[in-house]
């Protein structure tokens, strides 16, 4: 699953790049809409392995980056998301120290594992922008989206203090999906933009799995959501 998001971030970042070489007015704005970014815990593994919610009823708000050029004077292409990566070092076990008499005098500590949390999420899309000959420009179109999250925990150090076999456990959920949008921009003197759009149609489809130690399969998840009339967000950008 690593392998076919990274495809779809390089292939996202290979357009964005044709597009900003054309001779086209670029477009740079940010949003406030549902937050899509996805979380995992390696650490506290449920018996039941069970997806997130892709809903937007379900999530809370967040502001996002959006850029995109015009192909043409009717034809706009956006890319958008963002990326996180947290790294926790571990430290190996420490050994409680004993006096002659067997009492402990200075008190020993567990191994504590690597810890590594790594998630992002995307979009990209096209909306026709059809000329009203006015400062309002309603448009409508396509967007793909997606979120990824991966946390691990592993122990390197002392494996004689770990159980054996369960020296590495992970967590990882993600969801793809895809939305009919329908929206309109107000153009203010100097290039300003405020706008808003919702999604008239959306279907996403989500998946979570947990892998508690080595050799074990992993506990999987899944579902899917369908909306109509959804996810409203609020745009404010610069033409330039």
């Amino acid at each position: 699953m690593r392998k076919l998001f990274s495809v779809v971030v390089l292939s996202v970042l290979a357009m964005a790049g044709t597009v900003v070489a054309q001779d086209n007015p670029i477009y740079l704005g940010v949003t406030l809409g549902y937050n899509n970014f996805l979380n995992a815990n390696a650490a506290n593994i449920p018996n039941a392995a069970e997806a997130a919610s892709p809903s937007w009823t379900d999530k809370g708000a967040v502001l996002g980056f959006e850029a995109g050029a015009y192909l043409a004077p009717e034809l706009r292409v956006l890319v958008g998301g963002g990326f996180n990566r947290t790294v926790k070092p571990g430290h190996a076990y420490t050994p409680a120290i004993y006096d002659n008499a067997g009492n402990m005098i200075v008190p020993g500590y567990g191994e504590t594992p690597n810890r590594t949390n790594m998630n992002y999420t995307f979009f990209v899309g096209g909306d026709f922008c059809p000329n009203m000959n006015g400062n309002v420009r309603p448009y409508a179109g396509i967007r793909g989206r997606g979120a990824y999250c991966l946390n691990t925990e592993k122990y390197v150090f002392d494996k004689a203090a770990t159980i054996e076999g369960s020296e590495k456990k992970f967590a990882e959920t993600w969801n793809l999906g895809g939305a009919i949008v329908f929206g309109a921009d107000y153009s203010f003197s100097g290039g300003l933009i405020v706008g808003c759009q919702f999604d008239l149609f959306s279907y996403t489809y989500a998946a979570v799995q947990y892998k508690s130690q080595g050799g074990v399969k992993p506990n999987v998840g899944r579902c899917c959501s369908i909306g109509f009339i959804a996810a409203p967000t609020l745009r404010v950008g610069f033409n330039f």
